[in-house]
């Protein structure tokens, strides 16, 4: 729930503390007004006992034998402040001797000298009063104080309003030294700030964190963090624009120049000759233009983790289906060897993957190589994985190459034919975009090269278990061949 709908932290604070200050206060001033009414109560039965009795002390004595005369006269009235106590004082006859100016001029209680004294609640013409009576010890004079209701909610709403008064004054003084902290709190995310918007717009260093607040210090740090990995894939992708317009450069003029070539033939044959290396060049560029396409594709994919599970070995099956022409005119036997696993992996992502990795098999591993590619399930640590592997038994790569191979337009010296070096640079991102562990080693009979990925296995209801294994030639498994013929030789 929106209890502040300001978007601004410090006024959000400023107004929180001020809410909650006047709600401890309000709660302190509702406790303060019931213990002050309680004991203004008694206070004021206090002072009229005490006024009661100074007064009884102070009557003259009256008249022996009997006589109701006073030894004395005494002003029939004594003027008092409307918001002092008033009295009466009344013989045993039922005559006023004494009488304040605010008193009435009945008894406020009716006059009984069977007690010393008493307190009592009357009304007198709709106003309530509190009122003490005393008796001489004679029992021949009373004296009556009374104080009324409106007196006391008079003083009770006097002190109300300069206690209502000083609290709304020291709310202004706190609000204001609450604001002056509340600034000078966030003054250093407010320099943060400012440093951000004075950037250009490339300018990706980290902020200065050693001032900022304890609490903001996490998120400015974790800005930092996010800035970094900005200026890193910034500078990758700056290498690889430097990259990719010097790969293409190179084809591109290789083209322009065979172009000409076939543009400057004067007989049909020439003409034929030239459009051969023209044609093998575009295919080249054709081919380094799809990889970039697909290393640039990848960016855009998000991690495929919540995705339902896919049959890989189906994919397989059909990226190795599509490779059988490829083989077959190089005489290389292209092997498969498969069993149902589903696994969470993006269709399109991994079919680059394999395409990449049948198509580096193939064309480094020579003329009559042998191919294998393998799909199975396997556990390890406790954990079922599906085990993708691509291996061949050509010349290999050097083990100390292995840790390069996968950096982008790398090649190993004296590779023969021509590649871009990008293709298994496209496998590693798309092995770290599924969080799979990528190996590389030795290929078939000890021999060649060859790379594993390990994939998280999905369970799947629908999948029945089945025997890894190498069919007959020409035989089916599943959806797909395991084995493709080796081309017979022309």
């Amino acid at each position: 729930m929106k209890i502040f709908k300001t978007s601004s932290m410090r006024v959000r604070l400023l107004i929180g503390l001020m809410v909650a200050s006047l709600g401890f206060w309000g709660a302190w001033f509702a406790v303060q007004a019931m213990l002050m009414s309680s004991q203004q109560n008694n206070r004021w039965d206090a002072s009229m006992q005490a006024v009661g009795q100074q007064i009884l002390m102070s009557m003259p004595a009256l008249h022996p034998g009997g006589s109701s005369e006073p030894a004395f006269q005494l002003p029939s009235q004594v003027h008092v402040q409307p918001q002092l106590l008033s009295f009466q004082v009344w013989t045993r006859d039922g005559r006023s001797v004494l009488r304040s100016s605010n008193s009435p001029l009945e008894p406020w209680a009716p006059l009984s000298f069977d007690q010393p004294e008493a307190f009592h609640g009357v009304e007198v013409k709709g106003v309530e009063w509190r009122v003490y009576t005393i008796n001489d010890a004679s029992g021949r004079l009373q004296v009556q104080v009374g104080k009324s209701q409106p007196q006391l909610l008079s003083l009770i709403k006097l002190w109300l309003g300069y206690s209502i008064g000083t609290i709304l004054l020291l709310m202004a003084l706190l609000a204001g030294v609450t604001w002056t902290i509340i600034c000078w709190s966030v003054a250093p995310v407010q320099a943060a700030r400012q440093a951000i918007e004075e950037r250009g717009p490339l300018d990706l260093t980290p902020l200065e964190v050693h001032d900022l607040p304890t609490e903001v210090k996490p998120l400015v740090e974790a800005f930092n963090a996010q800035l970094l990995r900005l200026e890193t894939a910034l500078q990758g992708e700056r290498r690889f624009l430097a990259d990719a317009a010097h790969e293409l450069r190179t084809p591109l003029a290789a083209l322009m120049a065979q172009a000409q070539l076939v543009k400057s033939a004067s007989t049909l044959e020439e003409s034929h000759a030239s459009l051969a290396p023209l044609i093998s060049g575009i295919e080249r560029t054709a081919r380094l233009t799809e990889q970039l396409l697909d290393l640039a594709r990848l960016d855009a994919i998000e991690h495929p983790g919540g995705r339902p599970p896919v049959p890989l070995h189906e994919i397989v099956s059909l990226v190795v289906r599509d490779y059988d022409g490829t083989a077959q005119a190089a005489s290389q036997r292209l092997q498969l060897r498969a069993e149902p696993c589903h696994a969470r992996v993006d269709v399109d992502t991994v079919g680059v993957l394999m395409r990449n990795l049948i198509d580096n098999a193939l064309r480094y591993a020579g003329a009559g190589a042998r191919v294998e590619v393998v799909c199975r399930e396997q556990e390890m640590h406790g954990q079922r994985h599906v085990v993708l592997s691509v291996r061949d038994d050509g010349p290999g790569v050097p083990e100390q190459e292995h840790g390069r191979i996968f950096d982008r337009f790398y090649r190993v010296p004296g590779t023969p034919g021509r590649g871009s070096g990008i293709g298994l640079s496209l496998v590693s991102r798309i092995a770290s975009l599924h969080d799979a562990a990528l190996e590389t080693g030795t290929g078939l009979d000890g021999r060649g090269f060859g790379v594993t990925l390990r994939f998280g296995a999905a369970a799947n209801d629908a999948t029945s278990a089945a025997q890894p294994g190498v069919a007959a030639a020409g035989a089916k498994a599943g959806p797909f061949p395991a084995v493709v013929p080796p081309a017979q030789p022309s």
